[in-house]
């Protein structure tokens, strides 16, 4: 177009070929119709927007895409389909769309889907067991990569926790085997608020000639948003400047990001920083991690530092889990307490009281729940003996904002039910405990668990990632005693604080009152 004169028949009839070659395929007619709207005021081609389930046959779309953008010929797709949440009823469960993905089906024994073909008849044939239910964006995945012209890419926007969770292995495996990952990013949780707060990236694919295979070893760019101009209600967020007086620009890292990206791809490097940096396809993990955070060089400089201990005298870096035989890393069972739950009772004296996570790892425990156990079922009643912890654990919280530390004081242990988004660790040792307990509280620690957070809603961790979190261990302890008093008189502290707020509640202004 730049090289045409406006209203030249050249600009005329490049502009025509760009008015045809814009495709859309959207469920929803209203939609369609806006689509249609905007694309007449911007005096760009409409005849491209139709209305279809993207994920039917292709047989069974408009016409206009059946014609002019079949399966095999769209050399861009860009797209962010709807995701399920891991809500039941956002899920696709119809029979007839899913026979016609091999995400529509489980997988074989080593993990491989079932190729579906174009044959009305073999989609029928024995593909091994249909799925009662599948989430969609896995559905469009597949559909964006089968439609996609070879040599042709496509943008999609994804569950974060398509990334990194064990449960997606296969499809990240699928994927990987059938494209190259161009560039993973990374969005802010507030991106796509008010409306979701859901976890998201950007998945930047390409899909190779025909014949070609899949490149064994690449370079992969990788990006973390961490501000997108918006707070969680929407509302703008501007930088602010010398001063810390607002500006009128937005306070994001996305054109940074973009800028970043589009360098890399037309010269193949670029200069990397902790917002945006790349990782070796050839490198990624058992799991096939995509998930940028875990090849974070900020974070992974950590884990460097700490594994250097291995090479000075008097050290050895292990896993926490083999500290000591007689550690015990676990977490409570999941369970439902709402028929348990007493609002605002003016009576506590037979109730049980409960901790969420932000509850216990608050200084003094404002945040109570209660329970009447007199309602419990038998199972109820196992899973509140379960949840109890021990004095002496350190409890992390494995949900939201993860790697929260606290220690369960006579008191935590004695009187109150723990959530079970609380990880505990049971440390026999005296010694070995407040060494540890110094060590989960530090910056070190935090950055080395943030190495293996998911999920795609909220951050995650469980016990096996705490149980085997690198941590440097001297020969003798006396070599730490600095340390270890540091962790011993925080434990001190805490029960202190513990029994001032016990003291508080039975002695202080209230028992005036009444």
């Amino acid at each position: 177009m730049d090289g045409t004169k406006p209203g030249s028949p050249q600009r005329e009839r490049r502009l025509g070929l760009c008015k045809n070659s814009v495709f859309l395929v959207e469920i929803s007619k209203r939609l369609v119709k806006i689509a249609k709207t905007a694309m007449l005021l911007t005096g760009d081609g409409n005849t491209g927007m139709t209305q279809g389930n993207s994920l039917d046959k292709y047989s069974n779309l408009d016409g206009w895409i059946t014609s002019h953008c079949p399966k095999g010929t769209p050399d861009i797709i860009i797209t962010n389909p709807p995701f399920s949440g891991q809500k039941t009823e956002s899920m696709m469960m119809d029979p007839d769309i899913l026979k016609l993905f091999g995400f529509g089906h489980r997988p074989d024994p080593e993990g491989a889907f079932p190729t579906i073909t174009d044959d009305d008849d073999d989609r029928d044939a024995g593909h091994g067991t249909l799925l009662i239910r599948q989430a969609p964006e896995l559905l469009f995945l597949e559909r964006c990569i089968d439609w996609l012209k070879p040599g042709g890419r496509i943008g999609i926007v994804l569950p974060k926790g398509i990334l990194d969770n064990r449960t997606y292995i296969n499809y990240r495996r699928w994927m990987l085997s059938r494209c190259k990952v161009d560039a993973v990013v990374t969005l802010h949780k507030n991106t796509f608020e008010p409306d979701t707060g859901v976890r998201t990236c950007v998945l930047f694919l390409s899909k190779p000639l025909e014949d070609d295979p899949v490149p064994g070893d690449y370079t992969i760019f990788m990006a973390q948003s961490r501000r997108v101009g918006k707070d969680s209600k929407g509302e703008p967020v501007f930088a602010l400047d010398e001063k810390g007086s607002a500006t009128s620009e937005l306070d994001e890292d996305l054109t940074q990001i973009a800028e970043s990206y589009k360098t890399f791809r037309d010269i193949g490097t670029f200069t990397e920083s902790e917002t945006c940096f790349t990782a070796e396809r050839g490198e990624l993990d058992d799991n096939l991690n995509l998930n940028p955070q875990h090849y974070s060089p900020e974070l992974n400089a950590t884990l460097e530092k700490v594994s250097k201990f291995d090479d000075k005298p008097d050290w050895s870096v292990t896993t926490i889990g083999q500290l000591d035989k007689n550690i015990r890393i676990y977490m409570g069972p999941r369970w439902s307490s709402r028929s348990l739950v007493v609002e605002d009772p003016s009576d506590t004296t037979n109730l049980t009281p409960y901790l969420t996570a932000n509850g216990a790892l608050e200084q003094r425990r404002m945040t109570v729940k209660w329970f009447d156990m007199s309602r419990a079922t038998d199972k109820q009643k196992e899973c509140v003996r379960m949840l109890r912890v021990q004095k002496g654990d350190i409890l992390i919280s494995r949900s939201g904002t993860i790697g929260k530390v606290t220690y369960a004081t006579r008191i935590l242990a004695d009187k109150y039910v723990i959530s079970d988004d609380l990880v505990r660790v049971r440390v026999p040792d005296e010694n070995m405990r407040a060494y540890l307990l110094a060590f989960l509280m530090s910056s070190t620690a935090m950055n080395l668990m943030k190495l293996d957070e998911f999920g795609s809603v909220q951050q995650h961790l469980q016990p096996r990632h705490i149980w085997g979190l690198p941590v440097p261990v001297p020969d003798s302890w006396e070599q730490v005693s600095p340390i270890i008093d540091a962790g011993k008189g925080m434990i001190s502290a805490m029960e202190q604080t513990s029994l001032a707020d016990e003291s508080l509640r039975t002695n202080g202004f209230d028992s005036l009152i009444e």
